[in-house]
């Protein structure tokens, strides 16, 4: 399967974005020889739930989406998957919580190595004790929701927004009419973790990507944006080896280049576009499990010592990348 036939963006600078038109890449941008040091295949916003769809959120199709997503991903062998957050919805009546996201999860988990990232969504019907027990991250102990990890020399690490931006910071829960204490605005990354995030990238001199899955690139005001959104960026800079940060959340997507670090936010599985509907964009109205099904393969290459290449092939309405970062 050819990742990138849909949509082609190549940035080849580590300043800016280079936009392009047609398949091929600019000389600037040609394609890598070289066999990449990891290969990984990102989903995000899948919001596999039994609620009716709407005109721009078709979720009656995630569960045929993701098991093209895992028939892609068998024939393309990645290193490892990861699904971004907002894994499941709140739930009609009648349908149980724990069966729908072991639903989505059993069909995620048959891949191969996997990891996740929490969503607000996530907790619309289900307490965290039941979310943490349910997923499962590949040689991640249970229950912790930000960590890290190293493979054929990259430095991952998740991070976990999900806590209210007042002090004490609480971790998202099920919301209950006794106790609606968050909205899908209130997300910070709380003083242990940005504490834990220092050390971990302190501790290490490899190259490193990061994964969340509220936005960092915007203002901290911006509704998707986590509110300490700053706080984490200096951090991010400060460590000096990071790639690239990797978001969902905003299904629209977007790019940004802060400080020499890309930040790339990817499209909503379920639907890119809130303001406008499928049957405007697609000739099956965003069930088509190909050309309406976003996801995408994450590759990074050593171009020298110090520079490394990060492609991400976008499929369906994913836009792709293709861009250099010297640390």
């Amino acid at each position: 399967m050819n990742l990138s036939r849909r949509q082609f963006i190549s940035a080849t600078a580590a300043s800016g974005v280079v936009v392009a038109t047609g398949l091929a890449l600019p000389k600037s941008g040609k394609a890598s020889t070289k066999q990449p040091m990891i290969k990984a295949g990102i989903i995000t916003d899948i919001h596999h739930t039994s609620k009716d769809d709407t005109p721009t959120r078709k979720y009656s199709a995630s569960q045929a989406k993701m098991k093209a997503f895992s028939a892609a991903m068998k024939h393309e062998q990645p290193t490892f998957v990861i699904e971004m957050g907002d894994f499941v919805d709140t739930l009609a009546e009648g349908t149980v919580p724990e069966e729908n996201l072991e639903e989505i999860e059993k069909v995620f988990t048959s891949i191969g190595a996997h990891f996740h990232v929490l969503g607000n969504h996530e907790f619309d019907n289900l307490t965290r004790e039941v979310v943490l027990k349910t997923l499962d991250n590949t040689g991640i102990p249970k229950g912790q929701t930000w960590y890290s990890w190293d493979n054929n020399g990259i430095h991952f690490v998740v991070l976990d927004a999900d806590y209210t931006p007042v002090s004490p910071h609480r971790p998202y829960d099920m919301n209950t009419p006794q106790d609606t204490f968050w909205t899908w605005k209130d997300t910070f990354v709380p003083p242990q973790e940005l504490e834990w995030l220092k050390k971990d990238l302190n501790a290490t001199s490899l190259p490193t990507i990061v994964f969340t899955h509220q936005t960092l690139d915007r203002v901290n005001e911006q509704d998707h944006t986590i509110k300490n959104a700053s706080d984490v960026r200096k951090i991010l800079e400060n460590s000096g080896n990071v790639l690239a940060v990797l978001s969902g959340h905003d299904h629209a997507g977007g790019y940004a280049n802060i400080k020499g670090i890309h930040y790339i936010v990817m499209n909503g599985n379920v639907g890119v576009n809130d303001q406008r509907p499928w049957l405007e964009t697609s000739r099956k109205e965003g069930f088509d499990t190909d050309i309406d099904n976003q996801f995408a393969i994450l590759e990074i290459f050593s171009e020298n010592s110090n520079k490394y290449r990060i492609k991400l092939s976008g499929h369906g309405r994913q836009a792709s990348y293709d861009l250099l970062r010297t640390i």
